[in-house]
């Protein structure tokens, strides 16, 4: 069994990364490993704070590590984030002597596993996003950093929409698929519904949230019936201006909430008829965790991508079985994609199981490995 210091994004800090890394973590401790998870003051972003009360879920074998000093005010003015992360991981290696460090996000947290990798000697291993990749590695961005800190992992996890890029800077590298629901949480429950079709936007309110195609699913909702009602489940920095933009256009046809915890979104799903995971207008490749959480729980996509499957099964998931439950929609066509959504709700669909359980155990089975190897022999790792 392995001991590990996770560093990185986790709740109640909101996003896909945070929620990857709860359920990974969790799953990882149920087969006997200790995880430390190092992460953020839970006043780090309020706006991007998942609400929530109470304890967080989580195995036995999780141990729950955050910066606690209150940092004085200092020229410049920063609440020095970065290095509160630093020391409350250092206090933790010293303590409890891992078998390795894993960051979940480059920026900041490659950076600080770095960092301590070479203050203490303890090996790290990098996982990325997807943003941070496009953003910083082809960005251009502290590429004097990125040398060194790429170079000296032990292991690069990444998957098959980035593999080419981060072979640029190291040959250890393992190419794994970034994320599976677990069956056990992600499953149909054939709720009742109140006769109403309901339908989903769920997601953070980015900055640039025009370019995540919100507006296409705000302009084609006059051209529904009363028959359909949207959730709206968002916070973030762009809200307020969605908010603007999307009321005056729904007419009171809408209801708005905040976030809820990775282990609400089952019960979320399964209130719902689908959900929007429009994509084509994002400025940077995405693989979406709404999009297989959804059909997990035999809840309908609706995408503006035609090649939805495709996309998965080039990172080794098969939707074949489930390719009824993907709908494209002509997004900046509002009548036509009002009329398609229409069309599909008036034709009968048989329920449908999760999404096969054996693509789950291979995820963490393959994740689990990756680090095994990493602590047992990483002069021998696999990087073909």
């Amino acid at each position: 069994m392995a001991k590990i210091a996770v560093i990185g994004k986790y709740p109640p800090l909101e996003g896909g990364i945070a929620a990857k890394t709860y359920w990974l973590a969790n799953a990882l401790s149920e087969r006997g490993h200790t995880i430390h998870m190092i992460t953020e003051k839970l006043d780090a972003d309020e706006c991007h704070t998942i609400k929530q009360t109470g304890p967080i879920p989580c195995h036995e074998n999780i141990f729950i590590h955050r910066p606690e000093e209150v940092v004085p005010w200092h020229i410049p003015d920063d609440r020095q984030r970065s290095i509160s992360l630093l020391n409350r991981l250092l206090e933790v290696l010293e303590v409890e002597k891992p078998d390795l460090i894993e960051a979940n996000y480059l920026v900041p947290y490659g950076v600080i596993a770095y960092l301590a990798g070479r203050i203490t000697g303890i090996p790290y291993v990098l996982r990325h996003g997807g943003s941070d990749i496009r953003k910083f590695l082809e960005g251009g961005i502290w590429p004097g950093i990125w040398r060194r800190a790429l170079a000296e992992a032990l292991l690069i996890i990444t998957d098959a929409g980035s593999e080419r890029i981060v072979r640029k800077w190291s040959d250890r590298v393992v190419c794994l698929a970034p994320y599976m629901p677990a069956p056990s949480f992600f499953r149909p429950m054939h709720q009742k519904r109140n006769g109403h079709r309901a339908l989903a936007l769920i997601g953070k309110a980015n900055y640039y949230w025009e370019r995540k195609g919100w507006r296409h699913v705000i302009d084609m909702w006059p051209h529904l019936s009363e028959e359909f009602d949207l959730l709206v489940v968002s916070q973030g920095v762009g809200l307020e201006s969605f908010r603007s933009y999307a009321e005056p256009r729904l007419g009171g046809r809408a209801t708005w909430e905040n976030f809820v915890p990775p282990w609400g979104m089952p019960d979320l799903l399964n209130s719902v008829d689908g959900v929007f995971c429009y994509e084509e207008e994002l400025p940077f490749p995405v693989f979406s965790n709404l999009a297989l959480e959804a059909l997990c729980c035999g809840i309908t996509v609706f995408t503006d991508k035609t090649d939805m499957v495709q996309h998965f099964s080039a990172h080794g998931i098969d939707l074949r079985e489930h390719e009824k439950r993907i709908v494209t929609l002509p997004a900046r066509e509002p009548v036509k994609a009002a009329d398609t959504l229409s069309d599909y709700f008036s034709m009968k669909h048989e329920p449908l199981d999760s999404i096969a359980p054996e693509l789950y155990g291979h995820y963490i089975s393959s994740n689990e490995k990756a680090l095994l190897e990493a602590v047992k022999e990483p002069k021998n790792l696999e990087t073909a």
